[in-house]
């Protein structure tokens, strides 16, 4: 339980942050809750059920959430903000892209494949298509969609 000293002392400590380090404190929030949730759901889904759910993510972009899929929405946000976070990140930023960027070059039919990708945690995939995207953007041969 934490005292208002403690409070303060956090609010202040904010405030003496420079906007990287915020906005590196603010990842590392999402990074651990999404991790929170992924164990969660590791420890309560049968793997038959982590398969229908990760090939529904896949299929369709988003995670299926409700009662049903034993998935709160503030859980799938959260984890999808800190996939976001980490492809901009440790990714996409490394290739000189953002991930508006790197969407204006995204294949609408390369998506399942991304989405899995991701699910598996594969980010050799994507440091691979980022790097083909910013060298094609570098000699003007890209497409955007």
């Amino acid at each position: 339980m934490s005292t208002a000293d403690e409070t303060t002392d956090d609010a202040e400590t904010d405030e003496d942050l420079t906007d990287d380090e915020k906005e590196e404190k603010q990842h590392a929030e999402f990074v651990r809750m999404a991790d929170q949730s992924l164990d969660r759901f590791r420890d309560t889904h049968s793997e038959a059920q982590q398969q229908f759910i990760v090939d529904a993510f896949v299929e369709t972009g988003a995670i299926p959430t409700g009662e049903a899929f034993g998935i709160e929405e503030v859980e799938a946000t959260v984890v999808m903000v800190a996939f976001e976070q980490h492809l901009d990140r440790n990714v996409l930023r490394q290739h000189g892209l953002t991930m508006a960027t790197y969407m204006e070059h995204v294949d609408d039919a390369d998506l399942p494949a991304l989405r899995r990708a991701a699910a598996q945690g594969r980010w050799e995939v994507f440091h691979e298509h980022a790097q083909a995207i910013a060298a094609a953007r570098k000699d003007g041969t890209a497409y955007s969609s």
